[in-house]
């Protein structure tokens, strides 16, 4: 992708959104290029926060050490979003990202970013935006995970899932990443075993179709309807 190109992709994103050309030309002529091959790490959970990242093609994988000890799939990370903005006012990044298939990222310093923020409100407030997403997004999570049953808690992901990396077919969405079962198990909280169980049903159902690494919902609605049922119903 050239650099006309390149610019002209992430002024769409939200963190460009409705900036002036000369604050976009800032933003962008302040950020480096990156690519990074599939399973290499962007961050690791705990190092100290000296750049911002925005995905510009690929998928990354954040993921976060609970206090467990256990991994957790917090989100998948696409093209446009602004990874662990979070981070900019704490001490170490609260998670790692890692890429799912080769990825290319606009790298800012941190110091650089905040300093581009300051002195342009419109670069402040949509990073307040994506801020404020990014939190309903995880309070959705939570409600996710707290009194709703197994099968909504795995259809909600899938959807999520879909929403955040899935592409339309004629037979349905696919997924189109290395999906998991230990993936959506972690993203679901729950165990390998009851969402393999979970899925394997569904797919005699004919409302899914899994393989190796790959995941199509064929029945949306139906998925939906799982997720969100409706009183009455």
């Amino acid at each position: 992708m050239d650099q006309g190109a390149l610019r002209a992709s992430v002024a769409r994103s939200a963190l460009f959104s409705q900036l002036s050309e000369t604050e976009i030309a800032l933003l962008f002529n302040a950020a480096m290029l990156r690519r990074i091959q599939q399973g290499q790490v962007l961050f690791h959970q705990g190092d100290p926060p000296n750049y911002l990242f925005q995905i510009v093609g690929g998928l990354l994988r954040i993921t976060q050490i609970n206090s467990d000890g256990e991994q957790i799939t917090l989100r998948i990370a696409r093209p446009g979003d602004l990874c662990c903005v979070a981070a900019l006012r704490r001490p170490a990044y609260p998670a790692t990202a890692s890429a799912i298939k080769d990825a290319t990222v606009l790298v800012w310093r941190a110091c650089a970013f905040l300093d581009l923020a300051r002195r342009h409100p419109g670069i402040a407030d949509n990073v307040l935006s994506i801020v404020g997403d990014r939190a309903h997004e995880m309070l959705n999570r939570a409600t996710e995970l707290t009194g709703k049953s197994i099968e909504q808690r795995i259809a909600a992901c899938l959807l999520r899932l879909s929403a955040q990396a899935g592409t339309e077919s004629a037979e349905g969405i696919h997924i189109e990443f290395p999906i998991t079962r230990f993936d959506l198990a972690s993203m679901a909280g729950l165990t390998y075993f009851t969402v393999s169980r979970t899925l394997s049903a569904w797919q005699k159902q004919g409302l899914v179709k899994t393989g190796r690494h790959r995941l199509t919902i064929l029945k949306v609605a139906h998925i939906v309807g799982i997720a969100e049922p409706r009183i009455g119903r």
